[in-house]
């Protein structure tokens, strides 16, 4: 299947992977001064890490939402709020919301308050459709309205998640309600799989990170980029074949690259990750080579010289 690959293309997306997870490890484990590398892109831009793992929205969602002692249909419900606001400040601000209790009319009002606040409710890292027909012109209002109707129909969608027999059914559940499309859905159905420690280790559902997953505009833009445009095959078989062959990858470029270190072992890039890594190289490639811009820079931090 190497044959499929455009070489060069290939060579420099496991550069970018491998210089990426570089300047993490010389920035937090190393403790090295800035500037951990002399790409300019890299220098400049803002990219998200190889390990979504380590993202602040992620590691937020594990420690203040899945890992509390909550019931599973609790856990997603809340996912699912975070996920569509995007802002960890909005979501301590509104609390945790559970399924019994949940009151539309506070809902409402909290992230009311919070925006005469003059904070923004609401991410502008990515877009969210599906709610706009909710028959108001005030987003609070329509995501509102689309959190009821969500909460109304809980347990059905609730038990056809439990219902799955695998993560793509699972993501295909997610996807059937208002407001989450593929984007979303799919973030929601990786935050579930991570493993927990009130679960003794293991995800709130019983599939891995390593089973499924589907590609993303950008991810799909990646993959056009490393294969030849004349040869017929799934974004998931490509990205298969990098996720099992990344070791043979590094160690044919010569590549040390740092593995995150957990429970004292490697840990692999996950298929899960290998998507984003695909979607954060198309947006490398068209910075470096002039055909786009970046929608962030990356905010030098203030070190002591």
């Amino acid at each position: 299947m190497q044959n499929y690959f455009i070489k060069e293309k290939l060579d420099l997306f496991w550069w970018f992977v491998n210089e990426r997870q570089s300047i993490w490890n010389k920035r937090f484990i190393e403790k090295l001064p800035y500037p951990w590398t002399s790409d300019k892109v890299l220098k400049e831009e803002h990219f998200t890490n190889v390990y979504r793992e380590l993202d602040p929205g992620t590691l937020y969602v594990v420690k203040s939402i899945l890992e509390l002692n909550k019931p599973k249909p609790d856990k997603i419900f809340n996912n699912m709020i975070y996920r569509l606001i995007g802002r960890e400040e909005t979501f301590d601000f509104i609390g945790f919301q559970d399924l019994v209790s949940f009151n539309p009319k506070i809902f409402q009002s909290k992230l009311k308050d919070f925006r005469s606040s003059g904070k923004n409710v609401f991410t502008g890292a990515y877009l969210v459709s599906g709610y706009s027909n909710m028959g108001s012109k005030d987003k609070i209002e329509n995501i509102t309205k689309l959190f009821i109707k969500i909460h109304n129909n809980f347990d059905l969608f609730y038990n056809n998640i439990e219902n799955s027999k695998t993560s793509e059914q699972v993501y295909t559940v997610i996807k059937s309600q208002d407001g989450f499309g593929n984007f979303l859905a799919y973030q929601v159905l990786v935050d579930l799989l991570y493993p927990l420690k009130c679960y003794q280790n293991k995800p709130l559902l019983p599939y891995s990170h390593n089973d499924w997953a589907i590609a993303g505009p950008g991810a799909r833009k990646g993959i056009k980029l490393i294969i030849d445009g004349a040869v017929k095959i799934s974004d998931l078989d490509v990205m298969k074949w990098l996720r099992s062959n990344q070791k043979n990858e590094f160690k044919r470029l010569d590549l040390k690259f740092p593995y995150l270190i957990k429970n004292k072992e490697k840990m692999e890039i996950s298929l899960a990750n290998i998507q984003n890594c695909l979607c954060e190289f198309y947006k490398y490639v068209k910075i470096k080579e002039g055909f786009g811009r970046g929608r962030r820079k990356f905010k030098t931090p203030f070190l002591v010289p």
